[in-house]
């Protein structure tokens, strides 16, 4: 299989999965994001450890401070998506988080020095104005409403982007393995006592839910972070912005959450953006195709 190939199943596999992660947090309301956190940090320990202790994956690490860095901004970005879920709803939450790309190429560009070409601002500032339309849209007026909860949509926006920065940056010296299992264990322990104070009585619905929900995220994460090897930051996230439009379909099909016209039209300009950047980078050759080694 090519570089090529992999890289777009890489990419495209993991937006299936984060899409399903988040009808998967939409299920449980009732559920602290403490707990939602814990848990998907808990299963994804566990699942690396037993794959690392069969040697059926190598584990070492070697950028243990940006690991650690890497590891303690993702747990920080999980908590707030779970949280704007919660509070704003799949639609909605999801906008505000996945408007990450214009914070991800700004902290590409100063962080890890990335070349952006030009064009690619086209799409990835129609993708923006596509998030706007979703998240900021209302019959209330462009703002009205806006809060203590939109804003913590949007700090879970900044904490994706630099941890996507970071993810990028360690690949440089660590695999995909150790980068995750990095992750989940400091998330591990930055939830652990959160969620054992926040704890309700729960269901045995709710606990099937926090597995699967851990199972999910940890192979999303896995193929976003492996996926990461093959494309730049800039690209990298402008795909993900597909998940914010799959989620307002579910919100609208499965939750029955209400959007107005103006950011059905948001959803539209994501897929279309994500799309056109596909055609762009196809278009300028081998050296610029989407999914490319890191030069």
């Amino acid at each position: 299989m090519s570089n090529n190939l992999k890289g777009i199943l890489f990419t495209l596999s993991s937006v299936i999965m984060f899409a399903l992660m988040a009808i998967l947090v939409r299920l449980i309301p009732t559920v602290s994001s403490f707990h939602s956190s814990f848990f998907r940090f808990t299963i994804g320990l566990a699942i690396i450890g037993i794959l690392a202790m069969f040697r059926l994956i190598p584990l070492k690490f070697r950028d243990r401070k940006n690991l650690f860095i890497r590891g303690f901004i993702g747990g920080i970005a999980v908590y707030l998506f779970y949280l704007a879920i919660v509070r704003l709803g799949i639609g909605k939450g999801s906008a505000y988080v996945y408007s990450y790309p214009v914070f991800a190429t700004l902290f590409s560009m100063a962080i890890l020095k990335e070349k952006v070409e030009g064009i690619k601002f086209i799409p990835i500032l129609t993708s923006i104005a596509g998030l706007l339309l979703l998240s900021l849209g209302g019959a209330g007026g462009p703002f009205a409403g806006f809060g203590l909860n939109e804003l913590i949509a949007i700090g879970g926006a900044i904490t994706t982007a630099l941890a996507v920065v970071y993810v990028k940056k360690l690949h440089h010296s660590d695999n995909s393995y150790a980068i995750f299992f990095a992750q989940s264990i400091i998330g591990f322990w930055l939830f652990l006592i959160p969620s054992g104070l926040t704890q309700g009585q729960g269901n045995s619905f709710d606990l099937l839910v926090l597995v699967l929900l851990g199972v999910v995220a940890t192979i999303g994460q896995l193929f976003m972070t492996e996926g990461y090897r093959y494309v730049n930051v800039a690209t990298g996230s402008l795909f993900q912005s597909m998940v914010p439009a799959i989620n307002l379909m579910s919100g609208y099909f499965i939750f029955q959450e209400q959007f107005a016209i103006n950011e059905i039209w948001g959803a539209i300009l994501i897929i279309l953006s994500c799309l056109s950047l596909v055609v762009i980078n196809y278009r300028m050759g081998k050296k610029s195709r989407i999914l490319k080694m890191v030069e």
